[in-house]
């Protein structure tokens, strides 16, 4: 009996995984300020930015979960963090824990990666657990505390400049360059860079060209007249 009930629901979970696909990251285009329009800056803010950031929809846990005794169920457990949208069907989307554990008194704790938090498509409804995408039906052992977040996509990072204004000395403006892959800084490619007013008020650089309409050793008004190139998809 419990042999044939093992099988159906292994067939059941099986085809619920055949329903479900996967989830595509979004491709966000960064490009600030608008061009030729009066825009202001403090010292250390971004004064240019250009990039393209992929992500995935996602939730933040803030309160750790649990399912099952470990004795007559598994108990599993899905810990505070970051869950990203991995898959979803007609119904249900699937985030995914990178924290989350098994526990039986047979084989004590081990990783689970298959599992985590489930929701209706249109974020209606509880928010339950997982083990099997496509099978949306675990109820904790307490409510879910969770906010919404965008998660980056880390098999494909984002890329992004940005140029800094860092004051006036002088006659002389400063600024920093910098460049990010995902989340990461790239220092080989962060550069500081200095320019006389004396010689221009429009000044360049990688295909930036700015105008300086006022600058201040604490603030700088300006208008940019191009960005940095478009970012390859």
């Amino acid at each position: 009996m419990f042999k044939q009930l093992f099988i159906a629901s292994a067939f059941l979970m099986l085809g619920a995984c055949v329903s479900t696909q996967a989830i595509a990251p979004k491709t966000r285009i960064i490009d600030a300020p608008p061009l030729n329009l009066a825009a202001t800056a403090e010292l250390g803010e971004t004064v240019v930015e250009k990039g393209r950031i992929r992500t995935f929809d996602g939730l933040i846990l803030s309160n750790q979960l649990q399912w099952g005794d470990g004795f007559l169920m598994k108990k599993f457990t899905v810990s505070p963090g970051r869950l990203r949208a991995r898959q979803q069907d007609a119904k249900f989307i699937y985030f995914y824990s990178d924290d989350m554990t098994s526990y039986d008194a047979l084989l004590g704790t081990h990783p689970y990666v298959g599992g985590g938090l489930c929701r209706s498509v249109d974020g209606t409804g509880p928010i339950r657990g997982f083990i099997a995408a496509g099978v949306c039906n675990m109820n904790w052992n307490a409510v879910p505390d969770v906010a919404e977040t965008q998660i980056q996509d880390i098999d494909m990072p984002g890329f992004r400049q940005e140029l800094i204004y860092n004051g006036r000395i002088g006659d002389s403006l400063k600024f920093l360059y910098r460049e990010f892959s995902g989340d990461l800084m790239r220092p080989p490619f962060s550069q500081e860079v200095q320019y006389d007013l004396k010689d221009s008020t429009t000044i360049g650089f990688r295909g930036v060209r700015i105008e300086i309409i006022e600058a201040t050793n604490t603030q700088l008004r300006y208008r940019v007249l191009s960005s940095f190139p478009d970012p390859q998809l």
